[in-house]
């Protein structure tokens, strides 16, 4: 079963800063959740994930837990979560819990100061019971039923770069996700795969906002990397009709390192007028639009047609009737439109927008006044850069600002 943090490592040990997560994926390493009393103290508001109750689990996941009531398997897998071998290689507070014991044992009533387990029972005996009845071998109780360890036939594992790298090489990305998705969702949708350890919900920090927020990808631990292939190799994965982009972790961590360096690469050695060349076939322009449509109605509604469209920017302001959306690859366009019923895109239950691909000398003007419009705006915003000492003396900074933009306008 899935452990129920949510939080990437990046947000507990670097305040949650998108720049910490990058560096931290294209440094090839495993994010992993953790959770401990004084985390718990800084997550403002925590969701309390329960699992949903289902009939239509894993056949393995029905054997396993036919016997078990609901609570009783969200206490299970919340404590053994705890103990787990992805949990205790970052969790300081626990280890130093079980250091105090020479026997490693941990008190039942300091495992109930944590969050998400109290949520789900602050009943000692309650909790003994449910455990009792796991067959997973993980735990040991004590004789009078008030501590819990680790059974000392399964040692916890010293963490170094082999283990780092045998948790990856059964761990899948996943992305496609809507951005609202929530853990419980998460689980519920996993749940039929064998045997999903860890769901990692990946996050970044919206500045305005100052929360974290989904970025609709996660990170999933298979026990088996023959169940982590199953799931990578099926022919389509969907959740809500929306196909989900998959790849291993590994690959996804090696294509954005690779990302990075073109971006770089691109941005020393590449001419100005190079750099904002944009390919061909793929803008198409849309018509019958309302006053209710909004770009991100619009994202949404592209996402959700099959084949993973990238979207590099959407020309339309909300009350206008027209506006074009384009594409990232070369020839998405008329792509995009043969998985279409009559070229019409569904945007909301009783709204419909009609699309079509541009004429090649239609496509040249508006490519080329997009070209205009962003010099326009990249000579803008240098000009402002470099106006103030201060600004000037972080130019590092700016210029990380400015890729990013850049990454919207001209991708």
């Amino acid at each position: 079963m899935a452990d129920v943090t949510d939080k990437p490592v990046e947000e507990v040990k670097n305040g949650g800063s998108e720049k910490a997560e990058e560096e931290a994926e294209t440094k090839n390493q495993t994010v992993l959740a953790e959770e401990s009393v004084e985390e718990s103290k800084k997550v403002a508001a925590e969701e309390v994930v329960e699992e949903k109750e289902k009939g239509e689990g894993g056949d393995n996941d029905k054997d396993h837990n036919a016997h078990l009531t609901k609570k009783e398997r969200g206490i299970i897998r919340q404590v053994e979560y705890y103990f787990s071998d992805a949990n205790l290689r970052r969790d300081k507070f626990l280890l130093e819990q079980i250091s105090k014991d020479e026997e490693g044992w941990v008190p039942l009533s300091v495992l109930l100061t944590f969050k998400r387990l109290s949520s789900l029972s602050t009943d000692p005996s309650e909790i003994i019971d449910a455990l009792i009845k796991s067959e997973e071998g993980l735990l040991e109780i004590s004789e009078d039923k008030q501590k819990l360890r680790r059974h000392p036939e399964r040692p916890i594992p010293e963490h170094n770069e082999e283990q780092r790298k045998e948790i990856q090489s059964r761990t899948a990305y996943a992305k496609g996700f809507p951005l609202e998705t929530t853990m419980s969702e998460l689980i519920d949708f996993f749940a039929p795969y064998e045997k999903v350890l860890h769901i990692t919900m990946r996050k970044y920090l919206d500045k305005p906002s100052k929360s974290y927020k989904f970025k609709g990808s996660v990170f999933v631990t298979f026990d088996k990397k023959e169940q982590a292939q199953d799931f990578i190799e099926k022919d389509k994965v969907a959740y809500n009709e929306r196909e989900l982009l998959r790849k291993w972790q590994e690959k996804y961590l090696e294509d954005k390192k690779e990302e990075t360096k073109s971006k770089s690469k691109k941005g020393k050695a590449k001419p100005e007028e190079e750099k904002l060349k944009l390919p061909r076939g793929t803008v198409v322009y849309f018509e019958n639009s309302t006053d209710a449509v909004t770009r991100e109605l619009l994202r949404e509604a592209v996402e959700k047609v099959e084949g993973g469209w990238e979207i590099s920017y959407i020309d339309y302001s909300k009350g206008d009737k027209t506006g074009h959306i384009r594409f990232a690859d070369e020839n998405n366009g008329s792509q995009f439109l043969n998985k279409l019923n009559e070229n019409k895109l569904k945007v909301k239950e009783d709204l419909e927008l009609v699309l079509r691909t541009l004429s090649d000398e239609e496509e040249k003007t508006y490519l080329a006044k997009a070209v205009e419009q962003m010099k326009s705006r990249r000579n803008h915003h240098n000009k402002n850069k470099g106006g103030h000492g201060n600004r000037k003396r972080r130019g590092g900074y700016d210029n990380r600002n400015d890729g990013k933009k850049n990454k919207t306008e001209a991708e």
